[in-house]
């Protein structure tokens, strides 16, 4: 009698973060020169900074990363990599950067723990960064956020201190966080009327 062979499904792989080929365009310039670092000025107060890292390439363009990191709650807000603009267009991001807000120069090693910090607090409360994120991060390269020694606090005094934007689903954030931490888990500064998303 003969033996019947099940089949092996193949379960598909999922999608590796590593083969977005935008991250090997921003590693292959990795090494180059830092060029700049800003960070919003009173992002400590704010829970909030907006950060801006470029690296000079020898033919005189600029690569360039711009974060949105909430070190309150969620995390990477917002995350945009350009392995490669002119001059004038990178002078064109740096003066609407600082229209908005002041911002700062900053050791790298700073800026990149404060943004891989606030990626990893955010994911412990079960919230997920910009997919861009992850190929935005490689234009720091080499560069080691463990020599930063700096303090960074996130949340505010031990709970997650959720500051509403103006684009976030601030209902579901608010249920989220009351689901997972319980009301009394979180501090908020929310509108008094959340909008429906």
């Amino acid at each position: 009698m003969p033996v019947s062979r099940k089949r092996k499904t193949k379960t598909p792989k999922k999608p590796s973060r590593d083969r977005d080929p935008r991250a090997g365009l921003i590693r292959d310039i990795a090494h180059y020169p830092v060029r700049d670092c800003f960070i919003s000025k009173e992002w400590r107060d704010r829970k909030a900074a907006s950060i801006l890292f470029s690296r000079s390439h020898p033919d005189g363009r600029v690569a360039f990363a711009a974060f949105f990191v909430d070190i309150g709650c969620l995390g990477v807000k917002s995350a945009f990599a350009n392995p490669a603009i002119t001059e004038a267009e990178y002078s064109h991001a740096v003066n609407r950067l600082q229209a908005g807000e002041e911002h700062v120069g900053c050791a790298p090693a700073l800026a990149l723990k404060l943004i891989r910090g606030g990626y990893q607090y955010a994911a412990k409360l079960g919230f997920k960064p910009d997919p861009d994120y992850f190929y935005s991060r490689e234009i720091f390269g080499a560069i080691d956020p463990d020599s930063c020694s700096e303090m960074i606090e996130y949340g505010d005094n031990g709970k997650p201190l959720y500051v509403a934007g103006p684009n976030d689903n601030a209902k579901k954030v608010m249920a989220h966080l009351t689901r997972t931490l319980g009301p009394d888990g979180f501090k908020f500064i929310a509108p008094l009327a959340l909008p429906d998303h």
